[in-house]
């Protein structure tokens, strides 16, 4: 196969902006899709699957002074019975996406899908996102390796566990406080003009 110039950009699998100074993709990344990473400036990589990202991109994250945060290995649980991940490793992760201090911050899993689709959905949960749209954004990820089991993790996952931090960044704040005065005016005009 033909070598492509340096000037080719090689995005990783299944990456994507979440939100500003939030991204996702998978952990198994080519020295190419490294390079990418670059650009990012990332302060945080935020690890939810039990195996660790590649040994190329362990190296890249100790060389860039980029904090690790392995999630996957401390909080794994062995019997979940129907769950396919464990509440704790939601609500720790969604903590440290919601922690300003953490950004520009990158969450990986093995697969960019398993893990990580299930916490952008319990994140899209916490915003107040409709069911639909939540769904729609894990499959359009998932592709042929979403899991319904996944989709019912995050409709029935509680998002009053999650306790957020002091520094929220910008865009969760404006979210949560649109979010209530738009519960304010429903509650006004289905109560006859009443305000709380």
């Amino acid at each position: 196969m033909k070598e492509l110039p340096d000037y080719f950009v090689h995005v990783p699998e299944a990456f994507a902006l979440v939100e500003e100074g939030v991204y996702r993709c998978s952990g198994v990344l080519t020295q190419e899709q490294i390079k990418y990473l670059d650009t990012l400036d990332l302060k945080t990589v935020l690890v939810l699957s039990v195996e660790g990202p590649s040994r190329a991109f362990t190296q890249y994250i100790k060389a860039k002074g980029i904090r690790r945060i392995h999630l996957g290995m401390t909080r794994w649980q062995s019997s979940l019975g129907w769950k396919p991940v464990s509440e704790e490793l939601i609500k720790d992760g969604l903590e440290c996406i919601l922690d300003r201090s953490t950004h520009p911050l990158l969450v990986v899993c093995s697969s960019g899908v398993r893990e990580t689709g299930t916490l952008v959905g319990c994140l899209r949960k916490l915003q107040h996102w409709n069911f639909n749209s939540i769904v729609y954004e894990y499959r359009s990820f998932a592709g042929g390796k979403g899991k319904y089991a996944q989709e019912l993790f995050i409709e029935l996952f509680d998002v009053d566990l999650v306790s957020l931090p002091p520094s929220l960044p910008e865009w969760f704040a404006y979210e949560q406080k649109m979010w209530l005065r738009e519960q304010r005016e429903r509650f006004a005009e289905l109560h006859g003009g009443i305000k709380i």
